[in-house]
């Protein structure tokens, strides 16, 4: 293996004023503004563009941003959607809640809504807390997709239908009908990278670590599930980004993928412009590790974006293996 790509992305929200107060998402547009740029001048700092997986009032309201962006060499072409937090409500449902008929509407008003902010449709997808089930991949197809990062390895998070037990950890073609599989539809998943090393439990999406024993409990919000290298971490610290970094390169070179990928995530909800910000400085420990990482075992570390991902994975033979029985 001589290089790894990494993939900076970000789930741009709608602010909290327009969703609800604890939900992702900054407190208004111009803190919106603020975040998304700091976070790509952050990121090209390490040579790293940004994927952007764009909610899409944001594109009405941000359009003109984000095709600057887009300009620059940075990933606008993604759709992020949170079902219950889009049109007022209509959709009263994580993503991976909705029938097969309502996930098809729900994006198809989607589509409309993005492409006339941004004046073009989009064509990677990343729902909104990795929730799905298995009518995902047919439907985003279906409408027109190429791919995405839809997928976390391990997450189980019930509440919001986001289960990912024994998902395929690297970039691929899902499956048409089990979407923790590999199969052969026309659309390129990136997952999440994530340290197989150790499960933890976090509550709810402040990714607060908590005992395992919550996990137990139905009533609690809590996700079980691996880390990954997002800034938003309340517990971590330079070593934990040093630990994780270094186990996820490890752990890629002794699976020694097609398309090896470092992908990290967060949201436009944190001042990535402030240097004294935890998140930002979080943000900055991430990409220096990932980098160090892969350096420090003669791999070059290379800034890569979602369509050049999915580009890749397109252009390699389907890998769907045979059925077997028994």
């Amino acid at each position: 293996m001589d290089k790894i790509y990494i993939v900076v992305t970000m789930d741009v929200e709608p602010p909290t004023a327009d969703t609800h107060p604890t939900a992702t998402g900054p407190d208004n547009w111009e803190d919106s503004e603020k975040f998304i740029r700091g976070y790509a001048d952050r990121a090209g700092e390490f040579g790293c563009p940004v994927s952007s997986f764009i909610h899409p009032e944001v594109t009405v309201a941000q359009g003109d941003l984000f095709n600057e962006l887009g300009e620059k060499g940075h990933c606008v072409e993604g759709l992020h959607l949170h079902p219950w937090k889009f049109r007022d409500g209509k959709y009263k449902a994580h993503f991976g809640g909705l029938s097969e008929n309502d996930m098809r509407a729900a994006i198809s008003e989607c589509i409309s809504m993005w492409q006339g902010g941004m004046g073009r449709r989009p064509l990677y997808f990343r729902p909104g807390t990795f929730s799905a089930n298995d009518n995902m991949y047919k439907v985003l197809v279906d409408l027109g997709f190429r791919g995405g990062s839809c997928s976390i390895p391990g997450r189980i998070w019930p509440r919001m239908n986001a289960i990912w037990t024994g998902a395929e950890p690297d970039p691929h073609r899902p499956h048409p009908i089990f979407r923790q599989l590999v199969g052969d539809l026309e659309f390129a998943n990136m997952p999440v990278s994530v340290d197989f090393s150790e499960r933890t439990v976090t509550k709810g999406s402040n990714w607060q670590k908590v005992d395992e024993s919550a996990a137990s409990s139905p009533d609690d919000n809590t996700v079980s599930g691996h880390r990954d290298m997002r800034p938003d971490w309340s517990d971590a610290d330079a070593a934990f980004y040093k630990r994780t970094a270094g186990n996820i390169v490890e752990q890629l070179m002794a699976r020694a993928p097609a398309i090896p990928t470092l992908n990290v995530i967060t949201h436009n909800d944190n001042d990535f412009t402030d240097p004294e910000d935890r998140v930002c400085k979080n943000f900055m420990m991430a990409l220096k590790e990932m980098t160090d990482a892969c350096k420090s075992r003669g791999i070059e570390p290379v800034g890569a974006t979602v369509a050049d991902v999915c580009d890749m994975v397109l252009a390699e033979p389907v890998k769907m293996k045979p059925f077997v029985y028994a």
